[in-house]
């Protein structure tokens, strides 16, 4: 395919960084298709073909990692790992920023903004009950967050964890979706959050990057868990059952999604007792 040409797995893992730039223009791209063929809805249609500009590049990612993963084991554990975590996070990033600079920039632009973000704006306003009213609310009244508000968002992030691991299991790299689909849900609740209450761009900023403390975690660890996933999907594919290359990969995956599953409880933890705290501070 032209598309891992563009994109190279081995020259990427070797630059992980750059992946940031192949998500932020593979989302522009998506972007433009969706404005062009799928206009009347471009919210759902732009998280498929991010996706599948993605995919063909972290399929091949996968398949090299699961090598590496059954001939090793645990040995490098961090260093074997880091590469292919960085591509994953950094094409994140990029996606996630391209929607956020969407978004600010056609906010002003009602009509537009509402097709790009319609799911994303009706999933926060009638599963989550967002409204300006609730943002607003949130950051004038006392703050009474505690252990139960933690408890409940980390069994929440713990849920769409397994079904990263599970989607990755089953359709490989294709798990990238559910990911990118939550990417584009806090870029929308970001925006949003921005907007009702930022007074200025120092403001919007600020909010901005409070938002990263917690979010960064919570990705990591939803990643971890879906590279955990694909590789586990790829030994059962292509390594003799119980062999010991299989048996690396089983205890590699195992170690990742306990790190996974620490990530998102200290994500949690942030949420509520750091990014809640500095939002009553800061506005």
């Amino acid at each position: 395919m032209v598309l891992e040409d563009l994109f190279n797995p081995g020259w990427v893992r070797r630059r992980p960084y750059l992946a940031f730039v192949f998500g932020f223009i593979f989302t522009f791209v998506a972007f433009l298709i969706s404005l062009i063929f799928f206009r009347s809805s471009m919210s759902v249609a732009m998280i498929f073909l991010t996706t599948l500009l993605l995919i063909p590049t972290l399929i091949m990612l996968l398949r090299m990692e699961e090598q590496v993963e059954g001939k090793y084991g645990l040995k490098h554990f961090f260093h074997n790992h880091k590469d292919i975590f960085e591509v994953y996070l950094f094409s994140f990033l990029g996606v996630f920023s391209a929607f956020v600079v969407l978004g600010l920039a056609m906010h002003n632009d009602p009509s537009s903004y509402d097709q790009l973000f319609d799911f994303q704006t009706r999933f926060l306003r009638f599963q989550q009950g967002l409204s300006a009213e609730s943002v607003q609310g949130f950051v004038q009244n006392e703050y009474d967050m505690g252990a139960g508000h933690v408890t409940g968002l980390f069994i929440h992030d713990l849920l769409v964890l397994l079904i990263c691991f599970v989607l990755s299991f089953f359709y490989g790299a294709s798990a990238i979706f559910l990911i990118i689909l939550n990417g584009s849900v806090f870029a929308s609740f970001i925006i949003f959050v921005i907007r009702t209450i930022a007074q200025n761009t120092l403001q919007g900023v600020q909010a901005f990057f409070m938002f990263l403390i917690h979010l960064l975690p919570e990705i990591s660890g939803f990643l971890m868990a879906a590279i955990a996933g694909g590789v586990v999907s790829k030994a059962v594919l292509c390594e003799k059952k119980g062999s010991k290359r299989f048996k690396n990969v089983f205890k590699d995956a195992t170690i990742l999604m306990l790190i996974a599953i620490g990530l998102v409880l200290i994500s949690s933890l942030l949420e509520v007792f750091v990014t809640a705290r500095l939002f009553k501070i800061v506005f």
